[in-house]
């Protein structure tokens, strides 16, 4: 049993209280308060068994909260590892909480989830945390201190029904909805055929009507926007470059809806082509990170995907296609290039620097500003949620997306 009812009292002088730096920040679940608390020299801190050191205390919920961590182990840990538990310093009544205690490594995230009751008279959380021995890491593998100091990452989020706000359940009603909608949509796909009539009969079996709203397509991109100025009353406006169901998912993922595993597997870069070119941000962001996440690069695929990486401005894909080619730099040697962009073969050279970057004393005479080293070596992804946070746009090549962050 991980999860540990940690009520016995502390020897007071088993306490060390530790001015430790607490940060709020943003958190993917709007409902948690999500609080990185930082540590420094944890090495030096008291490591003998049962020994407590208590992190500053921090506000959450009209309440006062504080870690207590055991870096040598609670007393009913097991050897070697180290204790964290989360304590309520304030109020009588009791709360019922979910929350997580986790830190993140170079190369791997390490996050414990629970959940408890808590009344003011007792702290909760994991007796058995993690091992020590694999925080501190050694000269093979780095563990999770960062400058000697280990920073955990706290969400804290009620245990409570909390009623959704329909207004999301509001605009799927009006999905497609002929009776209040001002624009329509036929979706008549195009297929390659030798005769006329052939034509003919396969746009009638493709052919589909979807309505809409002006006023939520116009604030949705500029793209559908473009859309509705061409719209004649409701007079159907003719798609021809996108498949019925893509665009019928598209336009649901518009009013709110969400597109299932299984829709992705079948459609697959049908979503990218279509959310790149009716300005559907999100959905073409979700769409790759599934794709890149479920296509295997190889010697045989990787040009065709750094291509079509390139082609369609997908940032994240064209990452993963660099990283097989710097993994791969034996086997990716007879593979041409002949057909890639310049400004690939750029992208490409970037990331081969950046991999072996590492390993290589810096340039003191560079110009680069440190933060711009930092963003140089961002994953996408962080790029992305970084430029997320304060509100700018997240799409684009990654020296797009750094330029948008030093904007």
């Amino acid at each position: 049993d991980d999860n540990n009812n940690n009520d016995a009292a502390a020897v007071e002088d088993d306490r060390t209280f530790v001015e430790t730096n607490i940060e709020r920040i943003k958190s993917e679940n709007p409902k948690e308060w999500l609080f990185s608390i930082t540590f420094d020299n944890f090495e030096e801190l008291p490591s003998a068994k049962g020994q407590m050191a208590l992190s500053s205390t921090f506000s959450c919920f009209g309440n006062q909260w504080r870690i207590k961590l055991h870096p040598g182990g609670y007393s009913e840990s097991l050897t070697g590892m180290v204790a964290v538990f989360l304590e309520r310093c304030s109020g009588d009544r009791k709360l019922a909480i979910k929350y997580s205690i986790g830190f993140n490594g170079d190369e791997e995230r390490m996050i414990r989830l629970g959940k408890s009751i808590f009344d003011g008279s007792v702290s909760w959380g994991w007796a058995n945390f993690y091992s020590r021995s694999e925080i501190i890491g050694d000269d093979e593998e780095g563990g999770f201190l960062v400058n000697g100091a280990l920073t955990l990452y706290v969400g804290i989020q009620l245990d409570e029904f909390i009623p959704k706000n329909p207004a999301s359940s509001f605009m799927l009603k009006l999905f497609n909805d002929e009776n209040s909608a001002n624009i329509v949509f036929e979706i008549c796909e195009q297929q390659k055929s030798d005769s006329e009539s052939d034509r003919k009969r396969a746009k009638t079996s493709t052919e589909k009507l979807y309505h809409a709203h002006c006023l939520i397509l116009q604030h949705y991109s500029a793209e559908l926007s473009a859309l509705c100025a061409t719209s004649d009353g409701m007079t159907p406006i003719i798609i021809t470059d996108v498949k019925p169901e893509v665009f019928r998912h598209l336009l649901y993922y518009v009013y709110g809806g969400e597109i299932s595993d299984e829709d992705f597997a079948v459609h697959e870069k049908d979503f990218i082509n279509a959310a790149d070119k009716y300005g559907v941000t999100n959905l073409k962001l979700e769409a790759e990170v599934w794709y890149v996440n479920n296509t295997e690069i190889t010697i045989d695929n990787v040009i065709d995907n750094l291509l079509y990486a390139d082609a369609m401005n997908c940032a994240l894909l064209k990452e993963a296609v660099m990283d097989f080619i710097v993994e791969s730099k034996e086997e990716v040697q007879r593979v041409s290039f002949q057909d890639v962009p310049g400004d690939v073969c750029k992208d490409l050279l970037a990331a081969v620097s950046r991999h072996y970057e590492k390993d290589s004393p810096g340039d003191d005479g560079e110009d680069e500003t440190e933060v711009e080293k930092t963003y140089s070596k961002m994953r996408i992804r962080d790029l992305r949620q970084k430029l997320d946070e304060k509100g700018l746009d997240i799409d684009g090549s990654r020296e797009a997306l750094i330029a948008n962050l030093k904007e």
